[in-house]
């Protein structure tokens, strides 16, 4: 659910005397990776505008937004959002990749008035991308008229001071991607020079994946193409997961497996609700690409580890990462995966993949990973 919180998913917009017509999201299917092709992106920030000068468009942007949603591949990655306009923001907290939170989140979009301040949103964003590392989009949905909050002009150049300083602080590739809603041309080389802040970044104008075809072929360019994966990477990358050597705390990650921002194997978007360490059925679905891999590899073994969030003592928690690594094996063999080729262990609370400061952090730490054994 939308909230005013830190940043993510931006959208900007603005109050008009007549709402204008909604507009109906597509009918759009979830891309997937061709035979060489992965998702190879760890983190996604959406930047929306909804601001008064996009009161018209924004019915359409709103409607692109829930598409997008609809589109994106599955995976082991994370995203945030935020919807802007002035002082105003309705955002979402960086958390893995769940498709039914996201759609949730735009179906909920509002326009919300005032002015275009892309350098305060860019801004805000330098806290949740801080400590973040690996391949991240910044996707930015915009008329491309930056002004402060309440509508008066800005320096065009805040703004990709902004944005310079994000990629500055970035460990790994970030790219900005800009979809200009409108046809201002002033906009439309705005964005661009915008776009050109990262050296992986591209610009295009809404119109052109206003329907399946263009927004697929976007997001495999972004997702898939040349924008997330031919790249130079700045060290090498030794089991070729998109993470290079000297971030990657998971080496050895197998083929078919999209790692996440720390290059390791874990079951998308699986978490245990607290102190549980039942698999919801509507989390099924995120094991099957697990299923796949060990499937594809019948000489392959693992080892499912359990994780827990920070609260509760050390005891129990041991116990409880036990019992929901024993989860996904159980389910494994209910798949046809032989028990024998799956080793389940708890490690507790030990190695939190993030912080556990927050609701989202913990919930994040509630997870299983999964380790390549030798054969």
């Amino acid at each position: 659910m939308l909230r005013r919180v830190a940043i993510t998913f931006f959208v900007l917009g603005g109050l008009a005397c007549a709402a204008p017509k909604a507009v109906p999201p597509m009918n759009v299917s979830p891309i997937a990776p061709g035979p060489d092709q992965r998702v190879n992106v760890s983190h996604i920030y959406v930047v929306v505008d909804a601001s008064s000068s996009v009161v018209e468009e924004f019915p359409g942007v709103k409607a692109l937004t829930q598409s997008f949603v609809a589109g994106m591949p599955d995976g082991s990655y994370e995203v945030a959002a935020v919807s802007f306009g002035g002082y105003k923001r309705q955002t979402e907290d960086l958390r893995p990749f769940d498709r039914a939170h996201l759609r949730e989140g735009a179906d909920n979009l509002m326009h919300l008035g005032e002015g275009t301040p892309l350098d305060r949103v860019l801004s805000e964003l330098k806290p949740v991308t801080e400590g973040s590392f690996g391949r991240g989009l910044v996707i930015i949905f915009s008329d491309g008229r930056p002004t402060d909050p309440v509508g008066r002009d800005l320096d065009e150049e805040s703004v990709i001071s902004a944005a310079q300083q994000l990629r500055e602080e970035w460990t790994g590739d970030l790219c900005f991607h800009t979809v200009q809603v409108g046809d201002d041309p002033k906009g439309a080389a705005f964005l661009k020079r915008l776009s050109e802040a990262t050296s992986c970044g591209s610009s295009r104008a809404a119109v052109g994946i206003q329907n399946v075809a263009g927004l697929q072929n976007f997001q495999r360019e972004i997702f898939l193409g040349a924008a997330a994966r031919d790249v130079a990477l700045p060290g090498p990358d030794s089991d070729g997961d998109g993470i290079t050597d000297d971030i990657d705390q998971c080496p050895g990650t197998p083929n078919g497996v999209t790692p996440d921002g720390r290059g390791c194997w874990v079951v998308p978007g699986l978490r245990f609700a607290f102190d549980k360490a039942e698999i919801e059925p509507r989390y099924h679905e995120h094991l099957e690409n697990m299923v796949r891999v060990l499937r594809e590899n019948p000489g392959m073994r693992i080892r499912v580890d359990g994780y827990t969030d920070s609260i509760g003592a050390e005891t129990y928690n041991q116990g409880l990462s036990e019992r929901r690594a024993a989860a996904v094996k159980s389910f494994l063999a209910s798949q046809g995966i032989d028990a024998t080729r799956v080793t389940a262990k708890g490690f507790g609370e030990e190695n939190p993949a993030y912080t556990n400061e927050t609701e989202e952090g913990r919930a994040g730490n509630r997870r299983t990973e999964i380790t390549a054994l030798e054969r």
